[in-house]
């Protein structure tokens, strides 16, 4: 009898067992994980580079087998018996039955499991799992397969053969790691190692047509592969040049010269290097030429290289732009008292798809340190994420020497900090939120209850958690560590990625709790709490087994939306909401939908569903809504009532929203809408203006539009203050400045027997965009006149912040860009 201990120890002896095992257990594994562990693009991201080095050593194997089973007097007798004819297909077939045959089965073992794993883990899109699975592990253990195979041909020993089957992988290894390393993409298609789309917090993976152009560079490349073992590959797997052979000659040892395999292989290989040779021209990659020939516009100033779009928003405003990157050198320059080699080269898209399509990376902004880019969206003046993206830049001063980041490598391994790495940017370039600091929003965090321990993201457990969770966390302990025990000492401890003894003289556990006695002083109110909870409230990915559909659902709205297709559209929120049902924020998109469509009876019923579901939380049916999204709902039933005539209801409405906490740019919203709701002359100038059943928002005639309406309204008995404002706004958003500065002035003293702007918020939305349109304008005396008015308004902390970055980009900006001399 077989015991289990010789049972197992023939398993694990046999290279064959042996695999299985390895991949049975470890798909096993990856299903305790949500979504890597089932059919999706991260488990079949995982799986694939396994799958593929497995594949080389089934190659191996397939030509040792065929070899052990003495295929050389197999061959010959067969030659032999059919006189020498030339219609032998030599070795080919029985290897790739044999290796194919094995490769289907290591292939079955974790689909098998993957599809069983939905028994315990949500698999949302399994169609789409099952295409990403044979795009990423399928398609990758074809090409190990491949490189096996000649692997095994090349040499004899076991050891070899394996290494060399292996170096395929390892040149396209190195090969896609210096592409990341020197060029600027964030993505990258290998053939062993799959598809890697870039940061974790674009949710939208599609399989796009560059993809299966790849795969169909692979496929060919392993074709000509395949046909030159057909080529010179003797009866008895020996390497030899083929030959012609005349009629009657006998040489079973040599190949025959096969001239259809011959043509294949060539046209084969010409496709493929068609292909793999010009990467940037079919997107398989990108680097810096391929993105400038993309972004045409070039401009030039002390430390900036800026690359943007002719005819984009950038375009327009390239001198602000530029001064604004300069502005933010500066602030960096001055409190560190170090900066970075010149010049940075700074990339604006006009959209997150063309970001997306050229860099890897959509909605998501990065800079590598290494690098000293920035790949930027397009956004309003001032840019709120370009300070923050070079702070990276410059952070490569304090990092390690290769990366720029808090990296060592020390005993234990190599050591990355992301919390470091990301709190360096955040903590030198803070926003504010409304009258919330940085340190405001982490104490909020905080009170909440969800902010996680420092020792969980100072490393790569920063990508486990939700990505606003932990950005404020880290930069706003980053912050307090800058202001309490200055930059010198910050910047030791960044370059020893996280040693607080080296850095401080104690330990982290002994820092944290008094960080966290500064953020329980700070002075908060209950609306400023619910103003943020459902800022933070998003859970990380990694905990939304159904983000990658929702993404492409949301995705698919919009293309719908775009193209005018309102029951496609309608169709992709439905399946959303049944996607993510726990999700409120995707039933308001839906009733927005189908107000937009004009079904809006049927987009009342879905937000007074939503409405009942918000009364019963925690129970079945019932949601949780934050006081954000509450607000949202009491605004959309607003505009239903506003739009049928029912002011006192849409009154009503607003009122309650108001009461909630809201950011301040919801307040204003709410604020002009509920002036409209008691005046019936102003609710349909205001709906108009607002346009929030229009199907498509976003179209350049709703700029018109908008500026009509905001005329109609100044035009009206005792409102031309709101109509300056919302003209002044509209302005602002073409980059007028001039007649944009006008309108606000107008907008803070509208003349005798005329009511001003009626909130503090509203009031301080108007000297803001003033200022603004006054830097436009280059009038800085007035500009500091409006900054003076504000700072005496300015009694909370992020309002503050918000004031002190003005008055500084004001005097920088005085000496950047003086004003232009007077026409003569």
């Amino acid at each position: 009898m077989t015991g289990p201990g010789t049972l197992l120890r023939r398993h694990l002896g046999a290279p064959r067992l042996r695999r299985r095992w390895l991949l049975g257990l470890a798909t096993a594994g990856l299903t305790a994980v949500p979504l890597v562990g089932t059919l999706g693009y991260e488990g079949s991201l995982v799986l694939t580079a396994p799958l593929a080095l497995f594949a080389v050593g089934v190659g191996v194997d397939a030509v040792r087998d065929e070899r052990a089973r003495g295929l050389v007097d197999d061959a010959v007798r067969s030659e032999r018996a059919r006189g020498a004819s030339d219609n032998s297909d030599g070795p080919l077939p029985a290897l790739l039955r044999a290796g194919l045959r094995e490769l289907a089965i290591l292939l079955a073992i974790p689909l098998a499991i993957l599809l069983v794993a939905p028994l315990w883990q949500t698999n949302c899109d399994p169609w789409m799992g099952l295409a990403y699975f044979a795009m990423g592990p399928a398609l990758s253990g074809l090409c190990g397969l491949v490189a096996g195979l000649w692997g095994g041909l090349l040499a004899t020993r076991r050891g070899r053969q394996i290494g060399l089957g292996l170096l395929p992988l390892l040149f396209c290894l190195i090969v896609g790691l210096w592409r990341i390393y020197a060029d600027p993409v964030v993505f990258a298609f290998d053939p062993f190692f799959g598809y890697f789309a870039g940061p974790i917090y674009d949710e939208g993976i599609p399989i796009s047509s560059r993809y299966l152009w790849f795969r169909g560079y692979n496929l060919l490349a392993c074709a000509a592969a395949l046909l030159l073992i057909r080529l010179v590959v003797s009866p008895s797997l020996q390497l030899q040049r083929p030959t012609l052979r005349s009629r009657g000659e006998l040489q079973p040892q040599r190949p025959a010269l096969r001239p259809w395999s011959l043509a294949g292989c060539v046209l084969a290989l010409a496709c493929a290097a068609s292909l793999g040779l010009r990467p940037g021209h079919h997107g398989f990659h990108h680097d810096v030429d391929s993105l400038a020939r993309s972004l045409l516009g070039t401009h030039h100033s002390e430390h900036f290289v800026i690359h943007y779009a002719p005819g984009s928003q950038t375009a327009r405003d390239i001198e602000l732009v530029a001064a604004e990157h300069e502005f933010a050198w500066d602030l960096l320059a001055t409190r560190l008292g170090a900066h970075p080699e010149p010049p940075i080269h700074s990339f604006v898209f006009p959209t997150p798809e063309s970001k997306r399509a050229l860099l890897g990376a959509g909605t998501t902004e990065v800079a590598p340190p290494w690098r000293g880019h920035l790949y930027l969206n397009e956004q309003p003046f001032p840019h709120r994420v370009m300070h923050h993206e070079l702070a990276h830049a410059f952070s490569y001063g304090f990092g390690d020497p290769v990366f720029g980041a808090p990296a060592r490598l020390g005993w234990g391994g190599p050591r990355v900090n992301l919390a470091l790495l990301e709190g360096f940017a955040t903590a030198l370039a803070p926003r504010p939120e409304g009258h919330l600091d940085l340190h405001d929003q982490a104490a909020i965090l905080e009170r909440l209850g969800l902010r996680p321990p420092l020792a969980d993201i100072m490393g790569l457990g920063f990508w486990g958690k939700s990505s606003r969770r932990a950005y404020a966390a880290a930069g706003s302990f980053s912050l307090w560590l800058i202001e309490t025990r200055g930059v010198a000492a910050f910047s030791e401890l960044y370059r020893s990625a996280g040693d607080f003894d080296l850095a401080y003289g104690t330990s982290l556990t002994e820092l944290e709790p008094q960080w966290l006695a500064f953020l329980a002083a700070r002075e908060l109110l209950p609306k400023d709490i619910e103003a943020l909870r459902q800022r933070y409230k998003q859970r990380p990915i990694f905990q939304r087994p159904c983000a990658h559909r929702a993404a492409d659902l949301a995705a698919e709205a919009n293309a719908a939306q775009a193209r005018g297709d309102g029951e496609r559209r309608l169709g992709a929120l439905r399946e959303l909401c049944s996607v993510e049902p726990e999700q409120p924020e995707h039933r308001l998109a839906l009733a927005h939908a189908q107000a937009q469509t004009g079904h809006r009876d049927d987009a009342a019923g879905t937000l007074d569903a939503v409405a009942d579901a918000s009364l019963h939380p925690g129970e079945p049916g019932g949601l949780e809504l934050s006081d954000t999204l509450l607000a949202v709902l009491d605004e959309r039933r607003g505009d239903l009532a506003l739009a049928r005539g029912d002011l006192s209801t849409a009154d009503g409405h607003y009122a309650r929203a108001l009461e909630r906490g809201l950011g301040e740019a919801q307040q204003r919203t709410l604020q002009i809408k509920r002036r409209g709701a008691g005046d019936p002359a102003l609710a349909p100038r205001l709906l108009a203006y607002f346009s929030p059943f229009d199907p498509q928002p976003d179209h350049a005639s709703q700029a018109v539009l908008r500026l009509y309406a905001a005329l109609q309204v100044a035009a009206l008995p005792r409102q031309r203050a709101l109509g300056a404002y919302l003209v002044g706004r509209q302005l602002l958003n073409v980059g007028d400045g001039a007649d944009a500065r006008d309108q606000l002035e107008l907008s803070l003293s509208p003349g005798p027997g005329q009511p001003g702007l009626a909130t503090p918020e509203l009031l301080r939305s108007a000297r803001l965009m003033l200022i603004e349109a006054c830097v436009r304008a280059r009038d800085y005396p007035r500009a500091r006149e409006v900054l003076r008015e504000l700072a005496l308004a300015s009694t909370l902390a992020g309002h503050r912040l918000e004031t002190q970055q003005w008055q500084a980009r004001v005097e920088f900006f005085a000496r950047t860009l003086p004003p232009e001399p007077l026409a003569p």
